[in-house]
């Protein structure tokens, strides 16, 4: 009879010490902090790559401006520049496409990336808007801004594939 409460008392306390244990060292999953940390490096080099863009439309469009407001814009001067922001355009869109795809993102780096992208085909739409009062003398306008256009739409699909739901938010910019 000792011999069964003493076994049942040593059954409990080893019960008792291996849930106590077990409840104060907590599991940890280093796959979701690895999710975190690639999160965070996949929206580094999403922004990375918009704001290498931005800077190159930031030197781009000021000179077609000027070539608009001047009155100086003729098929010869306005179709390097076209094509040197179809190309911007092409390249951001290629980088963008490098970027490997994650499972989750965070909502404030989708908002700052949201605001990135809104500027910079706020700027590049203001600025081909004035372009098109040009139009009579820019015969080939069409087809540059087609290039654009098709550029502009990778680069846009590509952060969509990255973070879903961020067109949502550059619309409502």
């Amino acid at each position: 009879m000792m011999f069964s409460r003493v076994f049942s008392l040593f059954s409990f306390l080893t019960f008792f010490l291996t849930f106590s244990f077990v409840a104060s060292n907590p599991i940890t999953f280093p796959q979701a902090l690895s999710d975190i940390v690639a999160t965070k490096r996949q929206n580094a080099d999403i922004a990375s790559v918009l704001n290498t863009l931005q800077g190159q439309v930031g030197d781009i469009l000021p000179q077609i401006d000027s070539l608009v407001s001047g009155g100086n814009a003729t098929e010869d001067s306005v179709t390097p520049l076209v094509g040197q922001l179809t190309v911007a355009l092409n390249n951001a869109a290629s980088g963008l496409s490098d970027i490997p795809a994650s499972g989750s993102s965070k909502r404030q780096s989708d908002d700052e990336i949201a605001n990135l992208i809104a500027g910079i085909v706020t700027d590049i739409t203001n600025t081909l808007n004035g372009l098109l009062g040009s139009a009579a003398s820019i015969p080939t306008l069409g087809a540059l801004l087609s290039g654009v256009d098709v550029a502009l739409n990778q680069v846009l699909v590509g952060l969509e594939t990255l973070l879903a739901g961020v067109l949502n938010l550059v619309a409502t910019l």
